[in-house]
């Protein structure tokens, strides 16, 4: 288990700041099904793992300056995909070739019309949900 560090107040919110999801005029919170996925599935690993919420912080800051670095196009949500992938991968919960197949599976999967529409109601964590 990681070590516990304490920050200071502006320390955190230099974090916040720049891990902020960028917000235009209008913009919606997630504009297709698999960004509301990427933020449930974030949320989810966090409350069953236990870490704190700066180690995703920290990795999502680290995601989009590395695409900044790469002149890669702005997706926020890939940002996010990307730092809960690191952080699975230091913590042993990734398996990057199981991740691949599953992966391969998903995309040779026709799209439907269960799955595939945009969901306009807000998101909500179940905090009562016992994830054990």
């Amino acid at each position: 288990m990681a070590d516990c560090v304490t920050l200071a107040d502006e320390q955190v919110t230099e974090i916040h700041a720049a891990s902020a999801r960028p917000v235009r005029d209008g913009d919606e919170a997630f504009r297709i099904p698999w960004e509301l996925r990427s933020f449930a599935l974030s949320v989810a690993y966090h409350e069953s793992a236990g870490f704190p919420w700066t180690d995703f912080q920290t990795e999502l800051i680290g995601a989009i300056d590395t695409a900044s670095d790469d002149d890669r196009p702005e997706h926020y949500y890939a940002r996010w995909v990307e730092a809960m992938e690191a952080l699975l991968r230091q913590r042993g919960g990734l398996d990057t070739a199981e991740l691949d197949r599953r992966t391969q599976a998903i995309l040779a999967t026709p799209r439907d019309d269960t799955h595939q529409h945009p969901h306009d109601g807000p998101a909500a964590v179940d905090h009562s949900h016992d994830h054990r």
